[in-house]
C-alpha cells in the first residue's frame, strides 16, 4: 500500500499543476479579449455584448512585404482584418498606416457574409516617391450655389491633382450665373478646394468681379457645405457681390478615387 505522505505529496504536486493549468488558460483568455476590438454598426468601439464586428489586434510588417514596394517615411504598415461577429467571417483585409485603419496603404478588400467580395481598391502611393509631373485625374463636374448679397449658380470642371492621397486637392474651371438689379451676369470661376480626410475643407477662388474663401464640412467629397465671405474687386462696377457667404457643391465623377470611402462597406 501507497504511504500516506506519499499519497498527500502526490495530490499536493498535481494540485499544482493543475492550478497553473487553470491560470494559463485564463491569462490565455484575458489575452485574447485584450486582443479584440469590438465594434458598433457604426465602426464605433463598443463592448462585445452591442458589437456587430470586432478585430484582432493589427500587428507590424515591413511596408514592401506587405504592399510590395516601399513609401517614404513609412517603414512598416499594419495588418487589418474585419470579422463579423456573428458568423466570425471576415469582413474587411487590407494595410493600414495606422492601427486604427484609418489612412490604407496597398490592396484593400470588402466582403459580406456568404464570402462575396463587395469592394476592392488599391491604394496606390508609387507615385509618392518620384517628382515626374503626372497629368491629374479625369475630370470632376461640379455644380455649386452660394449665397451673399446676391445668389449664383456655378458649374464646370475639377481636376484632382492628387487623387492617391487621402487628402484631395481640387483645381476648378467654370462659370457662373448672377442676377444683379434685374440683369443677369456670366461670372468665370477658378478655385482651389482642399478637402481633409473626408471630414472638411478650405476653399478659396473667385472670377473677375470678385474673390471668395470657404470653409466647412464635406461628406466624402460628394457634398461640400461651408460658410464664408466673398469681397469685390471694384464695389463701382456690376455686379457687387460681398458679405458674408453661404456655398454649397456637388461633384459628379466615375474615378472612385475622387470620393471616400464608407468603413462599414
Amino acid at each position: 500500500m501507497l504511504s500516506t505522505k506519499y499519497t498527500y505529496n502526490f495530490f499536493k504536486r498535481n494540485n499544482i499543476y493543475y492550478l497553473l493549468a487553470i491560470f494559463v488558460l485564463f491569462a490565455s483568455r484575458i489575452s485574447a479579449q485584450n486582443d479584440t476590438i469590438f465594434f458598433d454598426q457604426n465602426w464605433k468601439n463598443t463592448s462585445r455584448e452591442s458589437a456587430i464586428y470586432y478585430r484582432i489586434k493589427p500587428i507590424k510588417i515591413k511596408t514592401k512585404n506587405a504592399i510590395g514596394y516601399k513609401i517614404t517615411s513609412i517603414d512598416s504598415v499594419y495588418i487589418i482584418n474585419d470579422y463579423y461577429l456573428k458568423s466570425n467571417k471576415l469582413q474587411f483585409e487590407g494595410y493600414s498606416k495606422d492601427k486604427e485603419g484609418e489612412y490604407l496603404v496597398g490592396k484593400a478588400k470588402w466582403y459580406n457574409e456568404n464570402k462575396t467580395l463587395l469592394d476592392f481598391r488599391d491604394f496606390n502611393y508609387k507615385t509618392n516617391n518620384n517628382s515626374k509631373f503626372e497629368i491629374p485625374e479625369w475630370p470632376i463636374l461640379y455644380l455649386g450655389y452660394s449665397i451673399a448679397t446676391k445668389s449664383q449658380l456655378t458649374g464646370g470642371l475639377e481636376f484632382c491633382l492628387d487623387c492617391k492621397q487621402e487628402n484631395k486637392l481640387f483645381l476648378g474651371l467654370g462659370y457662373g450665373i448672377t442676377s444683379y438689379d434685374g440683369k443677369y451676369y456670366g461670372l468665370p470661376d477658378v478655385h482651389l478646394s482642399y478637402n481633409i480626410q473626408k471630414s472638411i475643407f478650405l476653399k478659396a477662388g473667385g472670377s473677375n468681379k470678385n474673390a471668395y474663401a470657404l470653409a466647412g464640412l464635406t461628406f466624402l467629397n460628394i457634398l461640400d457645405l461651408g460658410f464664408g465671405y466673398t469681397t469685390p474687386f471694384n464695389k463701382e462696377k456690376k455686379p457687387v457681390i460681398q458679405g458674408f457667404t453661404l456655398g454649397i457643391t456637388f461633384r459628379f465623377t466615375n474615378n472612385k478615387n475622387v470620393y471616400g470611402h464608407l468603413r462599414m462597406f
